[in-house]
């Protein structure tokens, strides 16, 4: 009897797909992506666009930690592309079955977590587009101004998540609090992320 041939399936993850599949997944109502999923990946190019503008810098303007943080968050954010779905699995199970409201409350917490963080990270990319906003090459002052304004789109669809996920748990401190830590963190950076959008604007 002959061998049995062995097949092997490889299973793409979203972050390495295509962007033209990736997307047209995104609109697909069979498709796993939703709006945390297309979030992190806007996150992952805004991070991109200031690790480009941070390399028109002269040598020594900015910290080496900020040239390093800048492609390392892109990295980062594009693994959420899919941990984002992955996070919300659960929660979108439970919701299409009968469960308890413990049940469902667990998972919404979980797919919570992600979209939090996610908020704390474009905050921090503000922290780290400063440096860069003030010593840029003039010619990439935009590509700066767009990554503010883009980490805010990510900040905002975010906030959207963890408003609509956080709806499902039955313990109001908890509700509260995971609604109340991405108010924070907004309110603490807003005057940061002002600043630059005014001080790009007078460059461009």
């Amino acid at each position: 009897m002959a061998e049995e041939k062995k097949v092997t399936i490889k299973f793409q993850r979203l972050g390495d797909k295509p962007l033209k599949e990736y997307v047209e997944s995104v609109a697909d109502p069979e498709g796993k992506p939703e709006n945390g999923s297309a979030a992190a990946l806007v996150a992952a190019l805004a991070a991109s666009l200031g690790a480009l503008a941070a390399s028109s810098a002269e040598e020594g303007k900015i910290d080496p930690i900020v040239l390093q943080e800048l492609p390392e968050m892109s990295k980062y954010m594009l693994k959420q592309v899919e941990e984002m779905v992955k996070s919300r699995a659960p929660l979108m199970k439970r919701l299409s079955e009968e469960t308890s409201p413990e049940e469902l409350e667990s998972a919404a917490r979980v797919a919570c977590g992600i979209p939090n963080e996610i908020v704390y990270m474009m905050c921090h990319l503000a922290e780290l587009l400063e440096p860069v906003a003030e010593n840029c090459s003039d010619a990439m002052v935009y590509n700066v101004l767009g990554a503010v304004h883009l980490a805010q789109a990510v900040i905002a669809a975010m906030r959207g998540e963890i408003k609509a996920v956080s709806k499902h748990m039955m313990e109001f401190t908890f509700r509260y609090t995971v609604n109340r830590e991405a108010e924070l963190n907004v309110q603490e950076h807003q005057e940061l992320f002002d600043r630059l959008i005014e001080k790009l604007n007078a460059r461009l």
